[in-house]
Parts: structure tokens; sequence; C-alpha cells
């Protein structure tokens, strides 16, 4: 199940999509279902649940109907969240400054006419950690589409994992649970499973073994 949350500051076109993705998800078969389980007209009740939004928020991705208010709070917002992921309808002004956060992660871009199975596809798609934009969207601005949204297991350089990923990273590899972890850097434990999935992202890793193993390879690591 591919948990939505809806953001548009109309209710009617909340209350759309909320309609819209329900009818094609229940008529789809052999597929992840979607089910939308929150709306609001903005980001600002989801910023006090920043540590959250990858452990106990019970979404999963956010979609997003764009304005340029709501366009530059989700910029702000990606860039201090590297594992957010969202779907945001278009076009919008200002949409580079969205898609230069985004770089090199899960995120789709659609326009708002396109069909409930186009808009369906998108949300798996980005779900499953790849990257879903409309070419004619993307021809507006002069950024090519990461080639690690494409293929995840593509190497990452050590140069993408940021002080406290690496320090969290080689706490996992000795062994460390989030638990510990939290208490040895004296942050949250939620802070900590954030952390540690940026790092399998960036890393291309599927679980904390494998992050301790490809970290290792390319030097992120003291063993």
């Amino acid at each position: 199940m591919i948990r939505l949350f809806v953001v548009s500051p109309s209710p009617l076109v909340r209350a759309g999509l909320t309609g819209l993705l329900g009818g094609a998800a229940a008529a789809g078969s052999g597929e992840r279902q979607v089910e939308v389980v929150g709306e609001a007209p903005g980001l600002d009740r989801l910023r006090p649940l920043e540590d959250h939004l990858l452990a106990d928020e019970p979404w999963d991705l956010l979609l997003l109907d764009a304005r340029r208010d709501l366009l530059d709070e989700l910029a702000e917002l990606a860039a201090d969240r590297p594992a957010l992921r969202a779907v945001v309808l278009g076009p919008v002004e200002g949409d580079e400054a969205l898609a230069a956060a985004f770089a090199g992660r899960a995120w789709g871009y659609v326009p708002r006419e396109s069909a409930a199975e186009t808009l369906l596809a998108v949300v798996r798609a980005v779900a499953a950690g790849l990257t879903a934009v409309e070419p004619a969207l993307a021809a507006r601005w002069p950024l090519a589409l990461p080639a690690r949204a494409a293929n995840p297991g593509a190497d990452a350089g050590p140069e993408d994992l940021t002080a406290r990923e690496r320090e969290v990273l080689q706490l996992v590899a000795e062994g460390l649970p989030n638990k510990a972890i939290a208490l040895r850097l004296g942050i949250s434990e939620h802070t900590v499973k954030f952390h540690v999935a940026a790092i399998l992202g960036k890393l291309g890793a599927a679980s904390r073994a494998e992050a301790v193993r490809l970290g290792a390879r390319r030097g992120l690591l003291v063993l």
C-alpha cells in the first residue's frame, strides 16, 4: 500500500484528487494500491513532524498541487529532508528551484491535466525510488535528470554523504542499533532513522549491511 498525503490550497482540488486516485486505484489490479490518508491546504502542519517523515508518519509520499508559495516551501523542505518523496502537479513558475532541491532523488512532476492512470503510474514509480518527470516540463529548466534515479545501484561518490551521515554510517558499521547511535550522537532515534534512510538512498543500498559494505569499498569507513 502506498499512502498519499494530498496538499492543495483548494478543497475542491483535494477532494477531486482523492476521488480520482481512489477510483482509479480500485479499478486496477496487480499493482501496489494507493490510498489517500490525509490532506491539507499547505505544508505548515507537516513541519512539526519533520523528524518523523521516515519513521512513524502514516504516509509515504506527498502529492502537491503546486502554487508558487507552496513550491518554495516544498523546495526548502526537500533541501532539509533528503528522503522526502513527492509528486508535484504543474507547471508552475519557479520550478527550477524544486528541480534543484530534488536532483538525484525520487520525485515526480507532471501536468495537472494528467489522466488518473498516468498519475497513479508516477506515484508508484516515485514510491519505488524512481524519478518521473514529464519531458515537456523538464525542458523548462537546463537540468539533466539524475542518472542515479534511473540506476539506483550506481556508485555514489564519498562527497554525497554529509559529515553526520558518515558518523552514523561508522556507528552502523560497528553494529550499533538506532537507539544506541542516538545516545552516542545526542540526537533523537527518529533523526537516526532519517540519516540511515538517507545513507541507503545515497549509496544505492538495500540494507544496512550493504551500506556498510559499499561504504567500506568507497573509503567512507574506518575499519
